[in-house]
């Protein structure tokens, strides 16, 4: 019971974090601020940092096997995106490639997370 609340309390700060990301982005973008070119490349950057902040911080509560905590939890959430996304659009060979970069940052968050706090 208590692997699950960790896993629903990092899903919560990640949705929060992301929410308050996306609020940001989106304003920046409709004052024309920044171009879609570069908002694309900051969005992924910023996925990739938050995909392995979530692996790391369920890692690290865990304690153990952090690479399948980071693969579990991030596959949850690639789940959901991957819904999301085919009911706004079609599945695209890109679109794969990028949830697998989702899933592996996550994983190797997981990895330095039980690392970190293993000493």
């Amino acid at each position: 019971m208590n692997k699950i609340i960790n896993y629903l309390k990092s899903f919560g700060l990640f949705c929060i974090i992301l929410v308050v990301y996306l609020l940001i982005m989106s304003l920046l973008y409709y004052f024309e601020l920044l171009s879609y070119n570069t908002l694309s490349i900051i969005n992924f950057i910023v996925s990739i940092l938050l995909f392995f902040i979530l692996g790391f911080r369920v890692s690290s509560l865990e304690g153990k096997r952090g690479y399948l905590n980071g693969f579990l939890i991030a596959v949850c959430v690639v789940i959901l995106f991957m819904l999301i996304s085919l009911i706004i659009s079609k599945l695209t060979l890109s679109s794969l490639v990028y949830y697998l970069s989702l899933i592996l940052s996550s994983i190797i968050g997981g990895i330095i997370g039980v690392s970190k706090f293993k000493k």
